[in-house]
C-alpha cells in the first residue's frame, strides 16, 4: 500500500524532519485535539450541509454533533462557549453570503492519485498524492473553482499579509493540481475565510430589584458613594468587587452575534486566488523532489531537526525532542498517543456530488439568531 502524501504531510516535512519523524513515521500525536483543529472541523461540518442544501437546521445539528460529549479534561462551560461560538459563526456565515450563493458542483470530498515524474508520467511506487477538497463550485462567470474554507485568526482585510501569503501557498497549488487530475478544469481556489472571534465572554453584573448593580466592600457590606448612592464600579486596591456571575453560551450568542452585523468585513472574506499553468508544473517537481527526500531520510534514518524560536515555539514535540528522548511505541510519553490513522482528515468525508442546482440557502440575522438560541 502506497503511503499518502498530504499537505498537512509536506508541511511537516518542509518545517522540520524530526518533526515530520515523530508525526508521520512513528505516529505520535497529542491526545488533547488542538483548539483551532477542533472549532475548524465543526465549521465545516456545518458549512457541509449548507453546500448540500440542507439549510441551517441541518448545519446547527452537525455543530452541535461535534460538541455533544465534552471530554473529561475540559470545562463544561469552555466547552458550551465554544460551541456556541461555531453556531453563530455558520449562522453569520449564511447570512454574509446570502446574496451571493455558491453553486455546488461537488461537496466535500478526498482524492488520493499517482505521484508521477514530470518529465516522464511514471508514477512512484512509494507515494500518492491525497488530500480533502472542501467542494467544487461553478462562479459567476460558469469558471469552476475549487471552494477552500478556513477558520483564521489573523487580519484577513483585502491588503493583510494573509493573501499575499497565499499566492505562494502549495495547498492551493496541490489542490489545482489534484482536481485537474480528477477532470475538473478549474482555474481558481475561491478561498472562503472566517474571523475567529477577537472579543470574549465578559463577566454580567448583578443587578438589585432597581435595576442597580451591587458592589461589596471586604467585610461584605454593599458600598456607598461619598453622595449616598450606590457605588457601580470596583476597586481592587480598596477591595470594591463588583457582584457578577458568567456571561451564559446563549448570552454570549447574543454578543457575538451583534458584533458580526456591525462589522462582517472583519469576521468573512472571499477572495480568488488563481494559479498559472507554469505553477502548477513547478509545483510538479517540487511534490517529486520532496518525496525523494522523505524517502531518503527513510532509508538513512536521518531526521535533522530545525531549531529556531519560529519552528520550536509552537510544536507539540518541543518536549520530547529537546530531550532527546526515545519514543516506545508500547507506552508513549504522558500526554501522547500512538495513532494508526497518520491522516485523520481524510476520514469520514461525503464522497457524494451535489446536486449540481443547489445553492446556498440565504437567511437574515433574526433567523439566524432564533435558530442558534434553540
Amino acid at each position: 500500500m502506497k503511503q499518502k502524501l498530504t499537505n498537512s504531510r509536506i508541511s511537516s516535512f518542509k518545517e522540520c524532519r524530526r518533526r515530520h519523524l515523530y508525526e508521520y513515521e512513528i505516529g505520535l500525536r497529542r491526545i488533547d485535539e488542538a483548539r483551532a483543529l477542533r472549532m475548524g472541523d465543526a465549521f465545516h461540518s456545518g458549512l457541509e450541509e449548507l453546500g448540500k442544501g440542507e439549510g441551517l437546521e441541518s448545519a446547527c445539528a452537525a455543530v452541535r454533533l461535534k460538541y455533544a460529549n465534552c471530554p473529561e479534561h475540559f470545562d463544561l462551560y469552555d466547552w458550551m462557549i465554544e460551541c456556541e461560538t461555531i453556531l453563530r459563526l455558520v449562522c453569520a456565515y449564511q447570512w454574509r453570503w446570502s446574496n451571493m450563493p455558491l453553486e455546488y458542483v461537488q461537496t466535500e470530498f478526498v482524492f488520493q492519485l499517482p505521484l508521477v515524474y514530470p518529465e516522464t508520467g511514471k508514477p512512484t511506487p512509494i507515494f500518492d498524492i491525497a488530500g480533502k477538497i472542501d467542494g467544487i463550485v461553478r462562479l459567476e462567470d460558469g469558471r469552476l473553482a475549487i471552494k477552500e474554507t478556513k477558520t483564521v485568526s489573523e487580519d484577513v482585510s483585502l491588503n493583510s499579509d494573509f493573501w499575499r501569503r497565499l499566492r505562494m501557498d502549495q495547498q492551493i497549488t496541490l489542490y489545482i493540481l489534484a482536481a485537474r487530475k480528477m477532470g475538473y478544469q478549474v482555474d481558481a481556489v475561491l478561498y472562503d475565510v472566517a474571523r475567529k472571534p477577537s472579543i470574549a465572554p465578559t463577566p454580567v453584573p448583578y443587578l438589585d430589584e432597581n435595576g442597580i448593580k451591587i458592589v461589596m466592600d471586604s467585610k461584605g457590606y454593599r458600598v456607598q458613594n461619598k453622595n449616598g448612592k450606590w457605588r457601580q464600579t470596583g476597586d481592587t486596591e480598596l477591595g470594591y468587587v463588583l457582584q457578577s456571575r458568567p456571561m451564559t453560551p446563549v448570552e454570549w450568542g447574543n454578543k457575538l452575534t451583534e458584533d458580526i452585523v456591525s462589522r462582517p468585513e472583519f469576521y468573512f472574506a472571499r477572495v480568488e486566488i488563481a494559479r498559472l499553468d507554469q505553477d502548477i508544473a513547478e509545483f510538479e517537481h517540487e511534490l517529486w523532489a520532496v518525496q525523494q527526500a522523505i524517502r531518503d531520510a527513510q532509508n538513512t534514518n536521518r531526521w535533522f531537526r530545525t531549531v529556531n524560536r519560529h519552528s520550536c515555539k509552537y510544536c507539540s514535540f518541543f518536549d520530547p525532542c529537546c530531550t532527546n528522548q526515545e519514543i516506545n511505541p508500547a507506552s508513549p510519553p504522558i500526554g501522547f498517543e500512538i495513532v494508526t490513522d497518520l491522516h485523520p482528515e481524510l476520514s469520514n468525508v461525503n464522497r457524494t456530488a451535489a446536486d449540481p442546482a443547489r445553492t446556498e440557502t440565504s437567511a437574515a440575522p433574526a433567523a439566524a439568531n432564533s435558530e442558534v438560541s434553540a
